[in-house]
C-alpha cells in the first residue's frame, strides 16, 4: 500500500524572520512559520495543534519549492512551537489575537532551486511561511458576534511541509482546500457512494482477485479487497445511513489504514474458521470410516 503524504490543505502567513534570519554560509532561514489563535476569516489553529505532529513525525517534515512537491530544497534542523511570550513584537503587531506560533529553522539544500530561495529570501520576496497539512480534528463553533457564522478550530493537524512563498493576494493567512486525484474520482449514485483508497491505483481486469467485505454493518460501510495487492481500494458507504460524499471522504482520510487491518483482521478470522471445519471434517471422516 502506497502512504498518502501530500497534504489536503495549505495555509499561509506573512512571517517574521528572525533578525539576520537568512544566513548564506549556512544556508539556514530561520522565522515563524505559522501563528496559532490568530482568526483568518474561517479558521483559528489551536495552541498545541502542532504537538503531536511534531513528536510523531518531525523528522519526516521537508522544505519544496512554493510547495511543489517535485521539487524538494531543503529540510527543517528545528521544528517547534513557542508560547506568545517568545514571539516577537513585529508578528505580534500583525496577529495581536496569536496565542503561540511555529518556530523553524530551514537547511536549504546546494541546488539551483535552493540557491533561488536563499536569494529571494534575503531580499524579502519570499516573505511568507506557509504550511502543507491534513486535518487531524477540528471543531466548528459559533462566532460570538455572527451567530450565523461558523468558525472552525484545528484541535490537531498533521505536518507535512514547511516552506518559504512569495506574498499571497490576501495579506492575511490564507487557505486552500487542495484536492487530489483520488478524491475526483468519488462516485455517488442513487444508494451508494464509492470512495477510491487514497494512494492505490486501479486494481480491475485480469490479474486481480476483488472481495467486497463488510467493515461495519450498522454503520454502512464496506471495503473492496484486492486479493493481489493485499489492500482496500476502495469504499462503498449507503446512503441510507446518512452518509454523504464529504462525510464518506473525511472518513476514508481518517481511517483508511485502520480499515485496512480491520480488513486483514477480519480474513485472518475467516481463514481460521474455514480451517477449523476443515479439520472437523477430516474428524468426522475418520470417525465414519473407523465403523
Amino acid at each position: 500500500m502506497t502512504e498518502r503524504w501530500e497534504p489536503k490543505e495549505r495555509k499561509s502567513f506573512p512571517f517574521e524572520l528572525e533578525e539576520k534570519g537568512v544566513d548564506d554560509e549556512e544556508r539556514t532561514i530561520k522565522g515563524f512559520f505559522a501563528v496559532m489563535g490568530n482568526f483568518d476569516g474561517r479558521d483559528i489553529i489551536d495552541k498545541g495543534a502542532f504537538r503531536k505532529t511534531l513528536k510523531e513525525r518531525g523528522d519526516r517534515v521537508k522544505v519544496f519549492w512554493i510547495h511543489q512537491f517535485n521539487e524538494p530544497i531543503g529540510k527543517p534542523l528545528e521544528l517547534k512551537e513557542v508560547p506568545r511570550g517568545k514571539l516577537p513584537p513585529k508578528l505580534l503587531e500583525r496577529a495581536p489575537d496569536a496565542t503561540g506560533g511555529l518556530y523553524a529553522v530551514l537547511k536549504i539544500s546546494e541546488t539551483r532551486r535552493g540557491n533561488e530561495a536563499l536569494t529571494l529570501a534575503k531580499d524579502g520576496v519570499l516573505d511568507e511561511g506557509s504550511i502543507g497539512f491534513d486535518t487531524v480534528k477540528e471543531e466548528w463553533v459559533k462566532d460570538e458576534e455572527d451567530e450565523e457564522k461558523q468558525i472552525r478550530h484545528i484541535r490537531e493537524l498533521r505536518l507535512y511541509d514547511v516552506s518559504p512563498v512569495p506574498i499571497a493576494m490576501n495579506p492575511a493567512a490564507i487557505i486552500t482546500d487542495v484536492k487530489s486525484e483520488w478524491e475526483e474520482k468519488v462516485e455517488v449514485t442513487d444508494d451508494f457512494i464509492h470512495v477510491p483508497a487514497p494512494g492505490e491505483g486501479p486494481h480491475e481486469g485480469e490479474g486481480h482477485r476483488l472481495r467486497t467485505i463488510t467493515i461495519s454493518k450498522k454503520k454502512g460501510i464496506k471495503a473492496v479487497w484486492c486479493a493481489v495487492h493485499k489492500v482496500n481500494i476502495k469504499y462503498i458507504f449507503t446512503k441510507k445511513k446518512t452518509w454523504t460524499k464529504k462525510k464518506a471522504i473525511a472518513w476514508v482520510k481518517e481511517n483508511h489504514k485502520k480499515a485496512v487491518d480491520k480488513v486483514a483482521f477480519l480474513l485472518d478470522l475467516e481463514a481460521a474458521d474455514l480451517a477449523a471445519r476443515i479439520q472437523r471434517a477430516k474428524f468426522q471422516r475418520q470417525e465414519i470410516e473407523a465403523i
